[in-house]
């Protein structure tokens, strides 16, 4: 068994700008006869950068992607910048 789920950290604050990491947790589980072997593992996926001057996207990577594809990704990415929009 394997289960996928992107969630959101963050945020570090500096100023008025905000990083968040978006990040895969990944849980792997795996029986063999009475033994059960699980093992999770944490991957970032993208960083956000939450700020007056505009808010962007970067994959773990370093290359600019469109927040577009970021929310369609991420859930709970929509409230997270509608709080901070408010």
């Amino acid at each position: 068994m394997e289960k996928k789920e992107l969630t959101i950290e963050g945020p570090v604050t500096a100023g008025n700008t905000r990083v968040y990491v978006a990040g895969e947790t990944r849980i792997t589980c795996d029986s063999q006869g009475e033994r059960l072997m699980c093992s999770a593992t944490r991957v970032p996926t993208y960083i956000l950068i939450v700020s007056d001057s505009g808010n962007r996207a970067f994959t773990a990577e370093g290359e600019e992607v469109a927040m577009e594809r970021v929310m369609e990704d991420v859930p709970g990415i929509e409230e997270l910048l509608a709080d901070r929009d408010s």
